[in-house]
């Protein structure tokens, strides 16, 4: 049986550490090993099951005993495990030190899953991705740590070209009509907004429901796409929370 992952004890970096937080997150591993030892502000950091959207569009990726995917900013590894659990090899690759060894601690302790996941260390770009090409991509909240629109849908489509054929991306963000983080915005308009997490100074790009299949549309053919609305905690209170997701595939 898999044990609960336990607090791993790594240094907790000081704020005076931490890369400015004017900047985005993406790549920031003394601010991402903060959220995971210390500040655990983001619900989703310790959970082990998988994310409302994936679980919705889950049946519209290629999961299969032998697939190969990509966890691309995997955390400490809920869909990693799960992926790895139905007979996939999986890819786990994230910048916080403290979450890699968060998901190594949960494959110890899943002696079944032993070399079905890689863990690396590291920061992805468009530039600097795999070698590899892969039956499934995942981006969970991650590309939402570029702050700009632009950015994330280049980062998306070279996560696109790293696709077999037939294989397909999963992506996933937050939407501006989340409760808790549309409380913080930086910035106002219909499109894109950048939001700060006042507990843990981590940005995100929220996306409008409305285009946000348009949008992906544009870059790649969409499967599928949803809005997953829900009740979760945040430093112990309720909000409504939204999260979409899509599925793309490559052309």
């Amino acid at each position: 049986m898999c044990l609960p992952v336990r607090q791993y004890p790594v240094r907790v970096p000081a704020l005076t550490e931490l890369l400015p937080e004017t900047l985005s997150a993406w790549g920031n591993a003394p601010l991402w090993d903060r959220e995971y030892v210390e500040l655990r502000c983001i619900p989703s950091s310790h959970r082990e099951t998988p994310s409302h959207a994936f679980q919705r569009l889950a049946s519209f990726l290629p999961i299969f005993p032998g697939a190969n995917v990509l966890d691309a900013g995997a955390g400490s590894g809920r869909h990693a495990v799960y992926l790895a659990a139905r007979g996939c090899r999986v890819d786990a690759v994230d910048a916080s030190g403290a979450a890699c060894d968060l998901l190594r601690e949960r494959l110890a302790a899943c002696s079944e899953l032993a070399g079905s996941v890689r863990v690396q260390r590291g920061v992805l770009s468009r530039g600097d991705l795999p070698e590899d090409t892969y039956d499934v991509i995942l981006d969970s909240y991650v590309s939402c740590h570029l702050l700009s629109d632009d950015d994330r849908l280049n980062y998306l489509h070279a996560l696109l070209s790293r696709l077999r054929r037939r294989g397909r991306l999963y992506t996933a963000c937050m939407g501006i009509d989340d409760a808790y983080y549309r409380s913080h915005v930086l910035d106002a308009g219909p499109g894109p907004l950048v939001t700060a997490d006042p507990l843990n100074r981590i940005r995100k790009l929220l996306q409008p429901r409305a285009t946000f299949g348009t949008t992906l549309g544009d870059l790649a053919p969409t499967v599928v796409t949803t809005a997953a609305s829900f009740r979760d905690a945040v430093a112990g209170r309720l909000y409504d929370r939204q999260v979409l997701g899509a599925v793309l595939h490559r052309r």
